[in-house]
């Protein structure tokens, strides 16, 4: 075990991320909150996503499950433009039971922020006998296939094991352990059926570059 990282007043922080603006402003990228889940500190990333809105007018993405009440996302709509959002699983029981979540306050929220007119792209964590099977499939499709020509696309993103190390310093039983990574043909039948949908798919997230909310960001 290492302590990593330091803390960091927000004034350094915004100052750290805006050192790099002109490499955003040449790549089409820009910040993105990530968290765990920034969400949960409505507060401060409301002064964060101001402050580095105001001072470096830089594109500003965050990555969400947006499982919490709307209140908590609305004053960011001045701010944020490209909401990133992570749909675990489309069965009500799995996600209260498994994520400990409402999946009903997740597509709720993404829904309005559709309405919103803010560019919305949903993230799909692929995971072994979670929510890889057929049905899982086609829920996924029938649901996000409604929002075709308004999201701004979908990554489909196989299961891998690299969170194992962190479990085992970490002393935690990982329930994953000595499942194999998904490869992206295993991921085939999900990619080609929300193609037909007309949805904007990649595979872990690699997108052409040409497009500003499809970009990386940093």
């Amino acid at each position: 075990m290492e302590v990593v990282g330091k803390e960091l007043a927000m004034s350094d922080l915004v100052r750290e991320a805006l050192s790099d603006s002109l490499f955003y402003k040449h790549s089409g990228g820009g910040v993105t909150i990530s968290g765990g889940e920034p969400l949960l500190y409505p507060e401060y990333l409301l002064e964060l996503a101001r402050e580095l809105k105001t001072q470096g007018n830089v594109h500003l993405a965050m990555e969400t499950t947006c499982c919490v009440h709307w209140d908590r996302i609305e004053p960011l709509l001045d701010y944020l433009d490209l909401f990133i959002v992570d749909i675990k699983t489309m069965s009500t029981e799995k996600y209260k039971e498994v994520i400990g979540g409402s999946l009903e306050t997740t597509l709720s929220n993404i829904e309005r922020l559709i309405e919103s007119g803010k560019a919305v792209r949903i993230h799909l964590p692929i995971i072994p006998g979670f929510n890889d099977s057929a049905a899982d499939t086609d829920a996924y499709v029938d649901y996000l296939g409604r929002f075709a020509e308004k999201l701004s696309g979908v990554d489909v993103l196989p299961f891998h094991s690299y969170a194992a190390g962190k479990y085992a310093q970490l002393c935690l039983e990982y329930a994953y352990r000595g499942v194999k990574d998904l490869e992206g043909r295993q991921v085939l039948p999900l990619v080609t059926a929300l193609r037909l949908k007309g949805l904007q798919v990649t595979v872990g997230g690699i997108v052409d570059g040409a497009a500003r909310d499809q970009a990386a960001d940093h």
